[in-house]
């Protein structure tokens, strides 16, 4: 597809905007840090728990109970695995029930999981139990009840309590990745859990859809849609099913990204002579134009704190990563080598996620710390990996990658390490979502 943009610009420039906006339509192509300039750091690294996990036991004898409950079962110790705070113990049988926590704790157990379940066909009843392998005192119990169709859903929730209650932070096993994948022969977007489980498809346009984000309350995603042969900007409720153009100016409404409270969008418009950012409502009503140079700006991501904003810049030549105010003032440039895209502001506001090609290389991950101002390199000599973002702890990265012929999602640690691959899924699949707690 040709895009032609009647600009007269120098010849890097031209062929910088050239490669920006191919890559947007085709390739999908403080902030904790408070008002006195103070960060909060996280540590990427922690202790593991040794934590036990009993075959739950059943109310009952019938088989959508005994099914049910080493399903729910299977579930927790899956996600406290991803949530990579603990290590499983295996249990030694033991008939007393005493001698059954002394064996943990020679194994370095911490807790012991324990609980009954019961499936009516209807409903799901759990009773849940955190046992001290220590002091054998109860560090928690409750009951928890479900339609049958939502016991993925019980068992993430038992899941985060778990890590609440043990660890003192929040899991993040009740959310949700959305992303592009193009297996219909069309761009069509799709959500999964975040463990690439139960993968459903949200959009049957036979169209283009690119570049989806979430909305802080989970409630929505934004991204841009050719439904009508612009790029408009799109918003599509999850809870209602239903979708409404928010922003359909002439020409590019591309890299949608919600403020923190939800009540406004910064995007790229390419209404005047260059791509630049702009402010509007979640009406669409324009607020603000954000930036006024004569270069393209674009892919802003918020700072939690809402007070300003990170995005990509070739003003000084190449795409780089710059910081703004919400007011569009106080620009500074963060990086200073290789043409840089897709940051992504992480939620405990010290650090930022972004790619970047140095010279004669693949596009890889870094992180740039804003405290220090440290750029750490996550990937290594494994073809291209672009688009990160966060988990709503702050402590994993979803991006894509084609390390392995072609494009997927893959997930990893913020230190580089424990990357998996999210789902099989036929076609390429781009620019992932990561939604943040769900309710």
């Amino acid at each position: 597809m040709n895009l032609n943009v009647n600009v007269k610009v120098s010849s890097i420039r031209n062929a910088y905007f050239l490669f920006l906006c191919v890559f947007m339509v085709f390739f999908f192509t403080a902030t904790l840090y408070s008002d006195d300039g103070i960060y909060l750091s996280l540590c990427t690294t922690t202790k593991r728990s040794g934590v036990a996990i009993e075959s739950f036991n059943v109310a009952d004898k019938n088989e959508n109970t005994i099914k049910s409950a080493k399903l729910i079962k299977k579930i927790i110790k899956n996600d406290l695995i991803l949530s990579r705070y603990f290590n499983i113990i295996q249990i030694v049988p033991e008939n007393d029930f005493k001698e059954k926590l002394l064996s943990l704790r020679k194994n370095g157990t911490t807790a012991l999981v324990t609980a009954s379940v019961s499936d009516d066909g209807c409903n799901i009843a759990l009773e849940i139990k955190v046992i001290d392998v220590v002091t054998s005192g109860i560090i928690w119990k409750h009951n928890y009840k479900n339609n049958r169709s939502n016991y993925r859903y019980l068992a993430h929730e038992v899941s985060d309590e778990i890590i609440r209650r043990i660890k003192g932070e929040i899991g993040i096993s009740r959310s949700k990745i959305v992303f592009v994948n193009d297996s219909t022969r069309f761009k069509e977007l799709y959500i999964i859990d975040y463990d690439g489980c139960n993968l459903r498809r949200l959009t049957r346009d036979n169209k283009i859809n690119i570049l989806p984000r979430w909305s802080p309350d989970g409630g929505q995603v934004i991204y841009t849609s050719y439904l009508h042969n612009n790029p408009d900007l799109f918003v599509l409720s999850l809870i209602e099913n239903k979708r409404s153009i928010i922003s359909k100016c002439q020409g590019l409404n591309v890299t949608g990204s919600f403020s923190p409270d939800g009540k406004k969008i910064v995007l790229t418009l390419s209404k005047g002579r260059y791509p630049n950012l702009y402010m509007i409502n979640v009406h669409g009503e324009l607020l603000r134009r954000m930036t006024k140079d004569a270069c393209i700006d674009t892919s802003p991501s918020f700072a939690p704190n809402g007070q300003e904003i990170v995005f990509i810049s070739d003003r000084s030549g190449y795409p780089q990563l710059y910081i703004m105010n919400i007011r569009g003032e106080n620009v500074r440039r963060l990086t200073t080598s290789g043409p840089c895209d897709s940051p992504s502001w992480s939620p405990r506001g010290d650090k930022i996620a972004f790619t970047m090609r140095q010279a004669k290389s693949n596009y890889d991950l870094y992180i740039y710390d804003l405290p220090t101002s440290k750029i750490t390199r996550l990937t290594h000599n494994q073809k291209n990996n672009e688009n990160p973002t966060w988990s709503p702890d702050g402590r994993f990265l979803v991006f894509y990658s084609n390390r392995s012929g072609r494009g997927e999602i893959y997930i990893m640690a913020i230190d580089g390490s424990g990357t998996r691959k999210l789902v099989e899924i036929s076609g390429t699949s781009y620019t992932p979502s990561w939604s943040p707690i769900l309710g």
